[in-house]
């Protein structure tokens, strides 16, 4: 049912109440509205105070952790979960303009990589189909604007083709997988590598995700590694690592970058649901 003008005044004026304690109860209810009625506060509170704006854009964000948690602990409790549903899912939490449709947008990367394969899928000529398609999709790291949260978001790196290591290494994986292409995370300490070949057996190239998706050299991992991780190159911390790693390193980045940001509420949501993930 709409809200009334009374209705709507009201909600303003106790938004506009700085003690947190008692806007907290507030902000509950707010995210249980339906979209409509959300949308009518939203709308009435354009030119409300910074104190409202910043109190409903916290209701905002609660109620879309909300509407979306059933499906991510669906996910996030699996044996095994959806990789590729999860971060889209995380995705849908950023509320910025973003690929509408990113698992279309990763079926067209992977034809272009596939065009470059004619077949071919020896390990040295799919790393290059990988990294020439995504290079000319214009995916590149965010050098300038580093620990920005819409570079973890997969929809928005898809969109802008701004990332980090883990989120480029991401979308590199979900092509590959596409194709049967053995592309994996290689979760090292401060910066997050790629890994292309058979992980079992360890026979296969190193790639940087950052970089262009260049190959690297053992002497490349170890200079990288070595910034976060002094002392001789512990080979431990260069396997694969499962999807709920990649997964839980991912939303660490971006409790992270809230948390830096002031944004503490949106960093409990995500908190909650990084905890989610160690349940499964």
């Amino acid at each position: 049912m709409p809200l009334t003008q009374n209705n709507l005044e009201g909600l303003i004026r106790l938004l506009d109440d700085p003690d947190t304690g008692q806007v907290e109860g507030l902000l509950k209810r707010l995210a249980e509205l339906g979209d409509g009625e959300l949308e009518q506060v939203v709308a009435r509170a354009e030119n409300a105070s910074v104190q409202v704006r910043r109190n409903l854009g916290m209701a905002v964000h609660r109620a879309v952790f909300t509407r979306h948690e059933p499906a991510w602990r669906e996910i996030a409790t699996a044996r095994n979960p959806d990789f590729e549903s999860a971060l889209i899912l995380l995705g849908q939490t950023a509320l910025v303009e973003a690929t509408p449709d990113p698992r279309q947008r990763l079926d067209e990367l992977a034809q272009a990589v596939g065009r470059q394969l004619s077949g071919d899928r020896a390990y040295d000529n799919g790393l290059a189909a990988i990294a020439t398609v995504l290079q000319e999709a214009g995916l590149r790291g965010n050098r300038n604007d580093y620990y920005a949260p819409e570079n973890s978001y997969l929809q928005c790196v898809l969109a802008t083709g701004l990332g980090i290591p883990i989120s480029l290494a991401s979308v590199a994986i979900l092509v590959g997988r596409r194709l049967e292409l053995p592309v994996y995370g290689i979760g090292s300490p401060g910066h997050f590598l790629g890994f292309y070949g058979d992980a079992d057996l360890g026979i296969g190239t190193y790639f940087d995700p950052l970089d262009g998706f260049k190959r690297l050299t053992m002497g490349d991992i170890t200079g990288l590694i070595g910034q976060y991780a002094p002392g001789p190159l512990d080979t431990r911390l260069l396997k694969p690592v499962s999807d709920r790693e990649i997964l839980f390193r991912t939303l660490q980045n971006l409790i992270g970058c809230y948390q830096a940001k002031g944004e503490h509420d949106r960093a409990q949501n995500l908190a909650r649901w990084q905890a989610l993930l160690q349940t499964g």
